[in-house]
């Protein structure tokens, strides 16, 4: 690690020099689909008895930026030697003139997870800083990053990217996976280390230092990056027959102070952003609540088995605020979802910034939030008032599963920005064993109202807190 981060610094004090992207346009001009054709067939450290193996990405449709990837063997660096034979190309028309020196764009790991002996992909590094993984039975959903700068503001989007890997060679019997970056960008370098470990869930260690060769306007650490089309009467139907479509339905915080805090996601009309203050935040995610097939209805998609990501903070991270950023989208193959921590002070130009967080990808929801929390959230209109919103809250888990009916369960339900609620009530499902909170509210037209609701038993807090930015309807 110390090798990456003096290559880091050293880069920060020099002018950024982008790289020349010279790939053919063969290549460059194949669609997600067609790209996804071209496979890696000899993995490196295939047949050694190791418990990882390597395929690597050749660059091509929205990946055209090489990067140089080295292996550590005992501690002394190696080359990766490139050749195109290790490549199959599908049904594609290849060119006779395609260039053996092409390089890679990223890589993905594989271990015997869901068919051992055979060996699966868990993990991928491919495009800017995304990495993203799957545990056992899932499949690829929300992604994660390395960094973010600058999203969703009128000055434009920075894209970091990891410029260099070094793949750490496993020893037999190994039960992580280390992976060393670089990170370059106009603004930023970075050097991370990844201790990977794969399994039911797949949890991903993170170390980093930044340095900033010039202020930024929003340093985000952490990033997840998701997509939320439409379902449980949010965002915009457009159409679509499946009743539900989105590879994660809730961002869910936890503050220092104790509170959890859930805000189930939207595809809004416009862009738009929402800030969570918080004091030495212990994490924060993307979770998908159902894992029922018939919610999503899609034997293609199979949004049920698209992993919840959490990201658990390591040291004190000190004060901030987890932004959380909502794209409007049309289109289930485009992410329009971003969530990240921004820190209250970011460092000075050529300051480092330590920082470590582990990400963990996983199907279970069950453990992760102490209290009772909104499981579901529902959202529609009620006709008989202009403007007017139903929201429906289910809260489980927690000390409300083992209660009766009849218990003092007390609801604290709050709307700003001069929004009314006009009628609000507590129903119990005694086979389900959730409490169900519905409401009536009417925003003012134009001013979207921060809706706040948690319970209470014998005036003590039981629930996490739901919280959503509720638009008057027709809005």
């Amino acid at each position: 690690m110390n090798t990456v981060e003096t290559k880091a610094k050293a880069l920060a004090q020099r002018p950024y020099a982008a790289r020349p992207l010279p790939i053919p346009a063969f290549l460059k001009d194949l669609s997600p689909e067609q790209y996804a054709q071209i496979q890696d067939v000899s993995p490196l450290w295939r047949g050694e008895k190791r418990p990882f193996q390597v395929q690597f990405y050749l660059p091509g449709s929205w990946f055209r930026r090489p990067v140089v990837i080295r292996r550590v063997v005992d501690g002394v660096v190696r080359p990766i030697p490139f050749t195109l034979k290790h490549f199959t190309f599908g049904d594609l028309k290849v060119p006779k003139a395609l260039p053996d020196d092409l390089g890679y764009a990223g890589f993905r790991l594989l271990a015997p997870l869901n068919t051992p002996p055979h060996y699966n992909e868990f993990i991928s590094f491919l495009g800017a800083t995304y990495f993203r993984a799957v545990g056992k039975g899932a499949i690829y959903g929300t992604s994660a990053r390395g960094l973010g700068i600058d999203t969703a503001q009128p000055s434009g989007e920075i894209f970091p990217y990891f410029k260099e890997f070094w793949l750490e060679q496993p020893k037999a019997g190994a039960r992580r996976m280390v992976v060393y970056a670089l990170l370059d960008s106009p603004v930023a370098t970075g050097a991370y280390r990844f201790s990977i470990r794969q399994g039911d869930s797949t949890t991903v260690h993170v170390d980093a230092t930044l340095y900033l060769r010039k202020p930024v306007q929003v340093l985000e650490l952490a990033p997840l990056t998701s997509m939320y089309w439409h379902g449980h009467g949010r965002g915009a139907v457009a159409g679509d027959w499946h009743p539900a479509q989105h590879d994660a339905s809730d961002l869910v915080m936890a503050n220092g102070n104790g509170e959890w805090i859930t805000r189930p996601i939207n595809n809004p009309r416009h862009i738009q952003t929402t800030t969570y203050t918080m004091d030495h935040p212990v994490g924060f995610g993307m979770i998908q609540q159902d894992r029922r097939f018939s919610a999503y209805e899609g034997i293609e998609t199979q949004y049920q088995r698209r992993p919840s990501v959490w990201v658990r903070m390591e040291g004190d991270w000190g004060q901030g605020q987890v932004r959380l950023v909502e794209l409007p989208t049309n289109n289930r193959n485009l992410d329009n979802i971003n969530a990240f921590w921004v820190p209250a002070r970011a460092p000075a130009p050529m300051t480092p910034l330590h920082f470590a967080y582990s990400v963990r990808f996983f199907l279970d929801n069950h453990g992760l939030i102490p209290l009772a929390h909104p499981v579901n959230t529902y959202l529609g209109e009620d006709h008989r008032v202009a403007g007017a919103r139903t929201v429906v809250i289910d809260f489980a888990g927690g000390a409300l599963t083992a209660q009766p009916e009849g218990a003092p369960v007390r609801v604290h339900l709050d709307a700003a920005e001069g929004a009314r609620i006009l009628s609000q009530r507590l129903e119990w499902d005694k086979d389900a064993r959730f409490w169900r909170v519905i409401a009536v509210i009417r925003p003012q037209p134009g001013t979207p109202s921060n809706v706040r609701c948690f319970l209470t038993l014998n005036h003590q807090v039981i629930s996490d807190t739901w919280t959503y930015l509720l638009h008057a309807a027709k809005e």
